[in-house]
Order: structure tokens, then C-alpha cells, then sequence
């Protein structure tokens, strides 16, 4: 089997490398199937050039086809996803492609445009509808539910999930919500898999915590907070400055790591009073786990939106390998349903609850790190997520 994984991004992200190309490396380790990446971005040709290199370290075959970005962005973008369906169709010729996996809305749109093809030359077609995308444009990019984008969006998600024969979400909140919009005639189809991470990477380091530590002037009792990931308005960045801020007063020892590629949004968001105690660093992704080790808890806060039922955060997963407990949001994906009742975890939902949060931090120096990383590798190790994308390609019908 050759699978052909279609994905259409910006110029800043890096989850093809830390979360998919692992997974594909070892399907394609336990299995032989061999998987394509097709990129299209606005990316520039060295971060190209530096995404087909990891890809080939892994046995990967990567592809790039630049989005167009005139004569404005929009119309730039509509124009590509004309061409991509193109692009997609001459690549499963040339290499005997039998599964085409659209990531998200506009890969959808471009396999959307071969069906009749497809239909022709007996390709399957694996939808990773990933979160749910088109909520989140409209929760948190001013997308307006009446508007025509809106309908067109969501014609092609619904185009998609009816002619696919296997939809994967990242959690079971956003099937239910598949499901409601779709009918329950749809439910077999339907499959949640995990975003893991490889426990061989992340996980308690005692070494490395103390040489990390010491080089920051942190003792032993210092608390280092720590928060990794993406930056952006959804990210509740003023209240974990502002949670901080109140622990700090308590706890005058302790330090704030932000490890991001988006430094520059943090610019003029730090109190002139808390500039000594935050850490910021954009470090390369092999070296994430050394930090993660040298903390104490870790921040997963989103603003909260209907459309965080489909999201599951990967740093939850980092933290837990890491043997870090836990500060969590409510509603974000089934995070809750999972550590809702687990010490590891607080849900923080309000400010009121700072009172309740300081006495559960009170409590993490007595926290087992290796029972975290055991509640880690139940939902986030990365051969769970290789198993569950496994078991999905045993369903498609014989290509």
C-alpha cells in the first residue's frame, strides 16, 4: 500500500515533523506501506528544504507546492486549490498511489475535485478531518456562520466525510459532533486517534533537570513553571502571566519557561515586575524534552469555544511523558474526560479558583514524575497512536 497524506499550511508550523512523520515512520517500520507528504505552503525554500531533509532522514517522500499569495491572499489561495487537485492526481499516477489522506479543509477541496476519478481507479480515501477547523475560523478568526465562506466550507467537509471511507477526528466529542451534522449512518466510518509522542524522548531525566536548573540559579524547592507550544489570542497568555504573577508573590524563587516559535507575541505582555522570572526559548524540537524535564508543572490554557471540542493537546502529552502534572482548561477535547478525577491534573477554569490551585501545587513536590509518565503512556504514547492508525487502514475496502 502507498498512501499519499495531503496537508496546506502557513509559513510557521512544524507539526508535520513532530507529530506525523513520526507516526508515519513507524507504520511504515511495522508494516512496509509507504507514505507520501504533499505540502502545500507559503513557506520559504529553506524551511522546505529543511522539512524534506527530516522527511528523508525517515524515509519520508516529501513534496512542496508553493500557495500563491497574489494578487491577494484569497483569491492566491483559491487559484492553488484549482491547480493542487492537478498536482495531486499527476503524483498518483506517477507513484501508484492507492490512498489519498486530505488533511483538513483545503486538501479536502482538491480531492473533492477527482472524485469521479478516484471512483474510476479504485483509490480509497482517508479523511483527517483533524479538529474542527471550520469552528475555530469561527471562533477565533471572525468567520461568520451565515457568511458564504462559511457554507462552502462546510458543503466541502460534508462532501468529503459522506465520500471517504474512514474519518479520523482527534477526539470522540467532535465524532458526537460529526455525527449530529451528518447521521449516525456515518458512524462506522468514524475514527479518534491519539497524538502521540515517543516515551524514549520525553521522559524524567533527573541529569539533565538539575544541569538546566542550576545554569537558571533554581534550587531544588523552586518551582519552574513551563508552557511549550504555539502563542496566539486563544492561548490565554495574559492569564498564566497573571496566574503566575500571584504564585510568584508567594513563591519569589520561581520561574515562568515559555518554549515557542512564537517569541515576538509575547512582546510588550510582560509585566515590568515578573521580566527576571520569565524564560523565553525557541529551541529545536530534540531539544523540548531536556527543558520539559527541568520543570515543575505544566500550562495547557486555551480560551474557551465550542470548536476546542475536537482540539487534543500534544503538550499534555510532552508534560505527562515528562513526569510533569498538569494545568489543564475545561472542554478541550476529552482532556477532561481523561484527568478530570487524576491527581496529576488540575482543571482551571477561573480566577476563583487560584485559592484551591495553590494548595494542588503545594502538592506536586510529593508527586510520584514516574506515576505521571505511566498516565502519560496510557493516552499519549506515540506506538498507541501508530496502533490506531493501523487498525484504520485494515478497514478500507481492498484497493
Amino acid at each position: 500500500m502507498t498512501i499519499l497524506f495531503i496537508t496546506w499550511d502557513s509559513d510557521q508550523t512544524n507539526y508535520l515533523e513532530n507529530l506525523f512523520f513520526p507516526i508515519f515512520k513507524g507504520i511504515t517500520k511495522e508494516t512496509g506501506i509507504a507514505i507520501h507528504v504533499m505540502q502545500f505552503s507559503w513557506s520559504g525554500s529553506n524551511e522546505v528544504e529543511r522539512i524534506r531533509s527530516i522527511a528523508s532522514q525517515q524515509g519520508i517522500k516529501y513534496v512542496h507546492h508553493k500557495v500563491r499569495r497574489k494578487p491577494v491572499p484569497a483569491l492566491g489561495a483559491y487559484l492553488t486549490m484549482l491547480m493542487g487537485a492537478s498536482k495531486i492526481k499527476a503524483h498518483a499516477k506517477e507513484y501508484g498511489i492507492q490512498v489519498l489522506m486530505p488533511r483538513s479543509t483545503m486538501p479536502a477541496m482538491m480531492v473533492n475535485r477527482l472524485q469521479q476519478w478516484i471512483w474510476e481507479n479504485n483509490l480509497k480515501v482517508v479523511f483527517d478531518a483533524d479538529g474542527l477547523p471550520i469552528e475555530e475560523r469561527v471562533d477565533f478568526a471572525g468567520l461568520k456562520q451565515q457568511s458564504l465562506q462559511y457554507r462552502w466550507l462546510k458543503d466541502t467537509e460534508r462532501k468529503m466525510v459522506e465520500k471517504a471511507d474512514a474519518v479520523l477526528t482527534r477526539s470522540k466529542k467532535a465524532i458526537a459532533l460529526h455525527l449530529d451534522n451528518m447521521g449516525v449512518e456515518h458512524g462506522e466510518k468514524f475514527f479518534c486517534v491519539s497524538n502521540g509522542r515517543d516515551p524514549g524522548k520525553f521522559k524524567p531525566d533527573q541529569a539533565c533537570r538539575q544541569k538546566i536548573r542550576r545554569k537558571w540559579g533554581l534550587s531544588d524547592e523552586d518551582f519552574l513553571w513551563v508552557y511549550t507550544g504555539s502563542l496566539g489570542p486563544a492561548y490565554m497568555v495574559n492569564q498564566m502571566l497573571d496566574l503566575f504573577g500571584r504564585f510568584q508573590q508567594i513563591e519569589p524563587g520561581s520561574k515562568f519557561l515559555f518554549l515557542t516559535r512564537n517569541e515576538s507575541f509575547l512582546s510588550g505582555k510582560i509585566p515590568v515586575h515578573l521580566e527576571s522570572a520569565i524564560l523565553i526559548k525557541s529551541v529545536p524540537f530534540e531539544e523540548v524534552p531536556f527543558y520539559l524535564a527541568a520543570a515543575d508543572v505544566g500550562l495547557s490554557l486555551r480560551q474557551h469555544a465550542p470548536s476546542l471540542a475536537g482540539l487534543a493537546p500534544i503538550k499534555i502529552g510532552e508534560y505527562l511523558l515528562s513526569g510533569l502534572p498538569v494545568i489543564a482548561s475545561p472542554g478541550v477535547g476529552d482532556t477532561e474526560d481523561m484527568l478530570f478525577d487524576q491527581r496529576e491534573c488540575f482543571i482551571y477554569s477561573d480566577q476563583n479558583q487560584f485559592d484551591h490551585l495553590l494548595k494542588w501545587i503545594s502538592t506536586i513536590k510529593e508527586m510520584d514524575p514516574q506515576a505521571i509518565r505511566a498516565l502519560g503512556l496510557q493516552h499519549f504514547d506515540l506506538r498507541q497512536s501508530i496502533r490506531e492508525y493501523l487498525k484504520v487502514l485494515e478497514t478500507l475496502p481492498s484497493t
